[in-house]
């Protein structure tokens, strides 16, 4: 029991490891055991999480460089993991961007880019990292989804980011009863606002902070470290039983509607 949430010597793929929240989940592994392939498209920012990570948690990590939306870059992204490592056990799916634009005007440059990145990345992370686990027959998927995949705000400008995380959860839920068979489990985490840069409009104004607070029951924006929590949950064998779930992370939020 004591190693319920121990995730030693197993291989994790952070991708986005570079992002606030990525970074975050990127050390909360390392020190829960894990060596990590930080992969982002900004190689200085992932040469310097894996350095930190390396520093701090006396943990293995080294960065990958890769372009999520084109397929051959995550083709070889997967191929430079397996030689660096030899296998991959953990694949974490922490990237993501979001373009507010009004519903009328919604430019479909903006779309494609926000579906390109969230979604298209999401499946092909999952189809090219899903060929080693399946041939493992074993491993954990955990992909960033958001509450905003099964809720709506207050502000307009959604409709896009709202759109790919309902998609991720479509996508979550697919493979969990696909890959079923093959022993993997796979899972999303939906957190409301996390205190990162991706978060600023909505920490910096004060009407809006407001009006998010009111609307959490825990009354407070989450922070990096709850999302690290759940995300080694999902990793670590005290989550094997559980697969093709959505856990909100949102201080009550979804729970009242």
């Amino acid at each position: 029991m004591a190693n319920l949430f121990r995730v030693d010597n197993k291989i994790a793929v952070v991708v986005g490891g570079a992002g606030g929240i990525g970074e975050a989940l990127a050390h909360g592994l390392a020190e829960y055991g894990a060596r990590v392939a930080v992969a982002d498209i900004d190689q200085a920012k992932a040469e310097q999480v894996a350095r930190d990570v390396q520093a701090q948690e006396k943990q293995e990590a080294v960065a990958f460089k890769f372009d999520i939306t084109d397929e051959n870059s995550v083709a070889a992204l997967r191929d430079q993991v397996i030689a660096k490592f030899g296998t991959v056990d953990i694949l974490v799916n922490s990237q993501g961007v979001n373009v507010k634009k009004d519903a009328t005007e919604f430019p479909v440059k903006d779309w494609d880019f926000m579906f390109n990145i969230n979604v298209r990345g999401t499946m092909l992370t999952c189809r090219e990292f899903g060929k080693v686990l399946t041939e493992k027959k074993s491993g954990k998927v955990i992909n960033l989804s958001s509450v905003r995949g099964v809720r709506a705000t207050f502000w307009g400008g959604n409709e896009g980011y709202a759109a790919t995380k309902a998609a991720i959860d479509m996508i979550t839920r697919s493979l969990a009863s696909e890959w079923a068979p093959y022993k993997i489990n796979v899972n999303a985490i939906g957190p409301s606002t996390v205190a990162t840069k991706f978060s600023e409009r909505t920490l910096q104004d004060p009407e809006r902070l407001k009006r998010f607070l009111a609307s959490c029951p825990l009354g407070r924006v989450g922070q990096p470290i709850d999302v690290v929590g759940a995300c080694i949950f999902l990793a670590s064998p005290a989550s094997d039983y559980i697969t093709g779930q959505i856990i909100y992370l949102d201080g009550g939020l979804t729970a009242i509607g």
